[in-house]
Order: C-alpha cells, then structure tokens, then sequence
C-alpha cells in the first residue's frame, strides 16, 4: 500500500506540475495544436520519468530529474512560446518552484508523521495542488498574462533570482541524500521554503506596480490622441463656421446683384446669375459620406486631406445615424487609420496613391480602410504592425483598446503593396 501511495503521488504530482506550468504559459500556436503536441511529446516523457519512479529509489530518481524531466521540457516549451526570452525561464522556474513547494512539504511532513504509510505525502499533494491551481486562475492568471504582455523589461533579473532559487532547492533535496535523510539541514530548507514564496510575491509587486505604470502611459497616449482628434475637429468647426460667415456676407452682395437684374428686367442674365452661384456651392467640401454626423465630420476632413496630398481616395460607406458603438470612441479609430492610411500613401508615386473606405453595417457591423504602401510594414507574431520607430504605434494601441471594450475583432492584413484593417463589431 506504501508503494502504490508513493507511487500515485509522484504520477499526480507530475501531471500538476505540467497544469501549473499551461495556466502560467502563452504560446505562440493555437490551442488545439498546443494540446496536441503537448500530449504527443509530454505524455511519453511522463510515462518514462513515471517508469524511472517505481523502479529506482527516491533519492536516485532525485539526483536524475534535472537531466530526465526538467531540461527535455524546458526546451520542448520553450520552442512553442510566445515570449522566447528571460519571460520564459521565469515563468518555466516560477511553475518548478511552486511545484516543489508542495512536493517537498509533502515530503517532510509525511517523514515526521506517516513515514511508513504515505499517507500524509498523499494527502497533502491530492489537496494542495487543486487549492495552488484554483488560486492561479482565480486570482493570478489573467494578471500575469498582461504583465507579461506589457513589461518588457527586468525579466533577466527575475529570472536570474528564480533560477537560483530553483537551483537551490534541487541541490538541498536530493545532494548528497533525500532531505529526509538529512535532519540537521530540515531548519535551513524550511527557511527556504518560507523564504521563497516572499521572494515571489515581492517580484510579483513589482511586475504589479510596473503593469500599472505602463496602463497610465497607455491611458495618457490615449487621451493624447483624443485630445488631438478633438483639436482637429475644432479646426474644421472653426473653418466652417468662417466659411459659413464668408458665404452669409457674400449672399447679401449676390442678392442685390440679383434683385438689380430684375428691376432692369434682366430675367435671363439673373437666372444666368444664380445658375452660376449654384456651381460655386457645389463643390466636394459639401460631399456628405454617411449619415452619422460625428463620422461624416472625421470622413470629411482627413478625405479632404488626402486629395489635398494627391491621393485617391474611394469609398463605400453605409452607416446609418445610430450605430452599435459609441460614435466619438469610433472616430477617434477612424482617424487614427486615416492618419497612418495618408503618411503610407504619401510615400508612394502620384500615380500609386490609394485610399479605400468601405463600411456595412448588416449582417454585422464592419469598417474596412486599406491603402497602398511601399512595403515596408511588418506584421508581429499576433498579427499586429510592428513599430519600427520610437513614438510610434500609439494609434494601433488606440485601435486595441476600443475594440478591447467594444468586443470587436481588430484583423491586419497585407496583400502584395495594400495594407488592410478590418475591424467587426460582434453582436452581443
């Protein structure tokens, strides 16, 4: 019974050790292909390291671990994640150590109270790793993902710590024999084990308190962007208005004009007159591009911007007054494309420059801009540009966070030289 106890454990403890590990870990691939992997590659290798426990001493299979389990995995997963740098070996240490918390107080409590039985080694680790995991989806998880998306710096520090730590407890367990075996060293691994908990939740205060920094930045260059989008509006309001106070002082003139033609009996050069006034007023300033006005004012100004710079600009527009999304919140999206569209078209020939805008709003409402460009936008592993200078990508941030909280689908494409943003708002 003794055996099958010791046995179970240690094939329990391995599977949760891998679960712990997934709930810290990004990868870069889908995950059906992950999981498929996974269970191709993992699940042999915990079958051997399973088959190495039942026919090897604990202590043994201790000594052998690091080269027979820990290093295959480490780069097995390393190879399928998203941040293949010090994030890593952080988050591959950070799930370890976790583990061998409770392995190795497994381990020390069933030698002082069940050391023939197992039991106490059983119990703790069919208990304590379902309540460590519950803790890390409730309460951990979505956190670290974002931290790891946004703090891009102090990771080989982080790591560096964990690593030793890591080292440190597979060295105090099983050299020169089970730590069981070693009661003189039992106080100095317990301060380990207490030790190693503080150390984590101080790095995670930090990676905390560094992500709340970076969000402000991120709320700050948001607001920027509204602000300057809000500055542009003004500009265009004021220029219409003066447009407007020109055409009132320019009508009085013409209405006298018109008046004087009657009196004379003038009829036909009057009519002549007014046909002539009507061209004037017709021009593109007065072209209106959809329904909504907060839209057709953004559509309005960067479109004039454009043909202004000589580009050709096509667009297919079908938005109603009311749309499913706060309209400002949108505008400040459109302008943001519009803005990058212009900068990559003024780069190209006359004769290349290409601005497409078209939007639908059934079955579900989506708004597409596409231009052409030199070729010389990338595309990063989540499908998003690349920003290749400093001070820039803080419009697709702009784009990232509406669609964030409109629950709508952001998708870039490149086809040959036409850059493409898609975004789809979801039907709730």
């Amino acid at each position: 019974m003794s055996e099958i106890l010791r046995v179970s454990s240690a094939a329990y403890s391995l599977v949760h050790i891998l679960l712990i590990f997934m709930f810290f870990y990004k990868p870069r691939y889908t995950v059906k292909k992950i999981i498929m992997v996974t269970v191709g590659t993992m699940g042999p290798l915990l079958l051997v390291n399973l088959l190495m426990l039942m026919f090897m001493e604990q202590a043994a299979y201790g000594k052998i671990m690091l080269f027979t389990m820990v290093v295959p995995s480490f780069w097995f997963f390393f190879l399928l994640a998203k941040h293949r740098d010090f994030r890593f070996v952080f988050t591959f240490c950070l799930a370890d150590t976790v583990s061998a918390e409770i392995i190795i107080l497994s381990l020390i409590f069933n030698e002082y109270f069940t050391p023939n039985t197992n039991i106490v080694m059983f119990a703790i680790r069919i208990l304590g790793f379902p309540i460590i995991e519950y803790i890390i989806v409730k309460k951990v998880r979505k956190l670290y993902f974002e931290i790891q998306d946004s703090v891009k710096k102090g990771w080989g520090i982080f790591s560096l710590v964990s690593i030793i730590f890591y080292s440190m407890v597979l060295i105090m367990v099983a050299w020169p024999t089970m730590i069981t075996e070693r009661p003189e060293d039992m106080i100095v691994m317990l301060m380990i084990m207490v030790l190693m908990p503080v150390m984590y939740i101080n790095i995670f205060q930090i990676l905390f308190h560094q992500n709340q920094l970076h969000n402000i930045q991120r709320e700050q260059e948001l607001w920027q962007i509204q602000s300057s989008h809000m500055q542009n509006q003004i500009h265009q309001m004021t220029e219409t208005e003066e447009r407007i106070r020109l055409e009132r002082h320019n009508l009085r003139h013409r209405l006298q004009t018109i008046d004087a033609m009657l009196q004379k009996n003038e009829v036909e050069q009057a009519c002549e007159y007014i046909r002539s006034v009507q061209g004037n007023l017709e021009t593109p300033d007065g072209e209106r591009y959809c329904q909504n006005a907060i839209l057709d004012a953004v559509f309005s100004s960067y479109i004039k911007r454009a043909r202004n710079k000589e580009i050709q600009v096509e667009t297919s527009l079908y938005i109603s007054e009311e749309i499913p999304v706060d309209a400002e919140a949108l505008s400040v999206v459109i302008a943001n494309a519009l803005e990058n569209a212009i900068h990559a078209s003024e780069r190209l020939p006359q004769e290349k420059r290409m601005i497409n805008c078209r939007c639908i709003a059934q079955p579900q409402f989506m708004l597409q801009i596409s231009n052409n460009f030199d070729g010389n936008i990338k595309l990063d592993e989540n499908g998003r540009p690349l920003a290749t200078e400093d001070g820039h990508g803080i419009g697709t941030r702009s784009i990232l966070a509406f669609c964030e909280k409109n629950h709508a689908v952001v998708d870039y494409k490149i086809t040959e030289n036409v850059f493409a943003l898609r975004i789809v708002v979801q039907n709730l």
